[in-house]
């Protein structure tokens, strides 16, 4: 099973290469288009991993400086999610290996999951998962999943993006994107029959 998906992920377009230009060219109504397009699907990604919505949205304004200062680097006749997800990946990998997290980094435990449970980026999603139990019990496994697991599985379930993508963005090979997506799932799926079953992880 995946995470619930938010409603970026319906029947919206892809942004027209026409537009895309005009971001290259970093024309004011284009970016806004861009940005609008883009933000939500980049927060919801940034809190997905690191759990904390606060630090969510200081991450999310910085990988969009980012973004903005890189835009030239944009090929208009290309879907843009990969670029804009490789920029998102190594401003949270940045994040990773700085003395502030490492410092402040703890793994959740048993008595953490009212706060796991508590927020999905999404607000629609997270109405919906208060609704359904199975929903809420596949969320709460995601979020228990080591940071290198809740990655590929958000990357390649979430967010749809291509294997070959993917291996870029990590910087390993396709075949071990797949290798470490395969054995991210089947954890998931174990954390999922865990909670399912008894509202608690198992020692």
């Amino acid at each position: 099973m995946v995470p619930a998906r938010s409603r970026f992920h319906g029947d919206e377009r892809p942004l027209a290469s026409a537009v895309l230009e005009r971001v290259v060219l970093c024309e004011p109504e284009a970016m806004d288009v861009f940005f609008n397009f883009f933000y939500d699907r980049v927060y919801a990604h940034v809190v997905n991993l690191l759990r904390d919505p606060i630090l969510g949205q200081d991450l999310t304004q910085d990988i969009f400086l980012r973004l903005h200062r890189t835009v030239k680097q944009l090929d208009p006749q290309r879907d843009p999610s990969g670029w804009v997800f490789t920029i998102a990946t190594n401003v949270i990998r940045d994040y990773w290996r700085s003395r502030e997290h490492q410092r402040g980094e703890r793994e959740l435990i048993v008595e953490d999951q009212e706060q796991l449970k508590a927020t999905h980026p999404d607000p629609d999603v997270q109405s919906v998962m208060e609704k359904d139990e199975e929903l809420q019990a596949v969320w709460t496994a995601l979020q228990s999943l080591r940071k290198a697991d809740r990655e590929v599985i958000l990357l390649r379930n979430y967010e749809e993006l291509p294997t070959a993508q993917i291996a870029d963005m990590l910087e390993i090979a396709p075949e071990a994107v797949r290798q470490r997506h395969s054995r991210a799932v089947a954890r998931l799926g174990k954390l999922f029959r865990e909670f399912d079953t008894s509202g608690s992880m198992e020692s």
